[in-house]
């Protein structure tokens, strides 16, 4: 029996994420290899010198083929920043069929009226589709509607979308390094895949990996995304507010901030230290409660918030994010990975749930239902157009 193989590029601020995996078991999975590589050429997410993330790209690669035995040669691309974003949007269509029966021409003909027009999409690449809810003849149901009979069929869809150019700025700069892309995965659902367990994603949870740079945010319910962002702040703040509080290099500074093992232990020292870290963490969390506000879904969410990325390392982190979101919070464990692993460090959550992802899809219990080979054809198309 062939194996199921799946390879992996994380692409952050700080750090290259690469790994290769199989499916264990039904739910879990195996990892074969994986390599971690500080990042040169990335700023927010995005690529400001091609050279050098190449090059990182081809160490991370070369690392994880030599643990794993197995060629890297194409992979799934996770993207996380600022340029990601997402939209409903509200369709209505009359049902086919004479006897009023839904069927999947139905269901993808609503999908198909919800997509944005290409004006709305200037400057925008769909990457990924979620039919949330639909109703029939104005009837609201939560589940699929196939076989259901009506006369309209309407449907509430998620489209996550990202700029163009720094998409493909990134996807050009993997290939350049010898790695075929197969697919762009949004980073915040990687993340939501690895740390929320299946009953969170139920009753509806947020997950944000707090990275170096940028903030990922997926807000999950009914199993669904029902909303998805990022935003440009990150950990890398506070490590440079602690350097510049304590008169401190910038290792020493992370060290402290994930340790608070503090240069002078004294009460003048750690109330220096609070200062820095909760004024930063302010700053984010507010940004975190304006968005939860403006969905709905400030202090709705009995799922709770999940904590990854490196600054979920900091201390008290969770309990701050208890109190000024005023929902029960927790660093994130992943949910199908083997215990003990090195990778239950919270900075591989992206890689190890774009994994889980992908091994869904290929089980059949993913709920994208976008079109992998269109958005390939896209990118492809978008690469031969660079070749002289």
């Amino acid at each position: 029996m062939a194996r199921n193989i799946v390879h992996i590029l994380d692409i952050g601020s700080k750090s290259i994420k690469a790994l290769a995996a199989e499916r264990k078991d039904d739910t879990g999975i195996h990892i074969l290899g994986a390599a971690l590589v500080p990042t040169e050429g990335v700023r927010r997410g995005m690529v400001n010198n091609p050279d050098s993330l190449s090059r990182k790209i081809k160490m991370a690669v070369l690392e994880v083929e030599r643990f794993s035995g197995i060629p890297f040669k194409e992979a799934f691309l996770t993207f996380g920043t600022p340029a990601l974003g997402a939209s409903k949007v509200r369709a209505r269509i009359a049902v086919a069929q004479a006897s009023g029966e839904i069927g999947t021409y139905d269901v993808e003909r609503v999908l198909a009226q919800a997509r944005p027009s290409s004006r709305d999409l200037q400057n925008r690449e769909i990457l990924d589709t979620f039919g949330l809810n639909y109703a029939v003849d104005s009837e609201m149901i939560m589940r699929d509607p196939l076989g259901m009979k009506g006369e309209n069929l309407e449907a509430e869809v998620l489209f996550v979308t990202s700029l163009l150019k720094p998409l493909h700025e990134m996807v050009s700069v993997v290939e350049e390094a010898g790695v075929s892309v197969n697919d762009v995965i949004p980073a915040p659902l990687a993340s939501a895949r690895a740390i929320l367990t299946p009953r969170q994603r139920e009753a509806g949870a947020l997950a944000l990996d707090i990275g170096a740079e940028t903030v990922d945010l997926a807000v999950m319910e009914e199993n669904l995304p029902y909303s998805v962002a990022v935003f440009s702040l990150g950990g890398a703040h506070i490590t440079n507010d602690i350097a510049l509080g304590f008169q401190v290099d910038l290792d020493s500074a992370e060290e402290i901030k994930t340790t608070t093992k503090l240069p002078e232990e004294n009460t003048k020292a750690r109330n220096k230290f609070q200062h820095i870290v909760e004024a930063r963490l302010e700053d984010m969390f507010e940004l975190i409660e304006n968005h939860l506000k403006k969905i709905g879904r400030q202090g709705l969410l009995p799922g709770g918030v999940v904590l990854a990325g490196g600054s979920a390392k900091i201390v008290g982190i969770d309990e701050f994010s208890k109190n000024i979101l005023r929902l029960p919070s927790s660093k994130g464990r992943y949910v199908d990975l083997d215990t003990g692993h090195r990778l239950q460090d919270p900075v591989w959550a992206t890689a190890v749930g774009a994994a889980l992802l992908v091994l869904d899809k290929e089980t059949g219990s993913a709920k994208s239902i976008k079109s992998t080979s269109i958005l390939r054809q896209k990118i492809s198309a978008w690469l031969r157009s660079l070749i002289p």
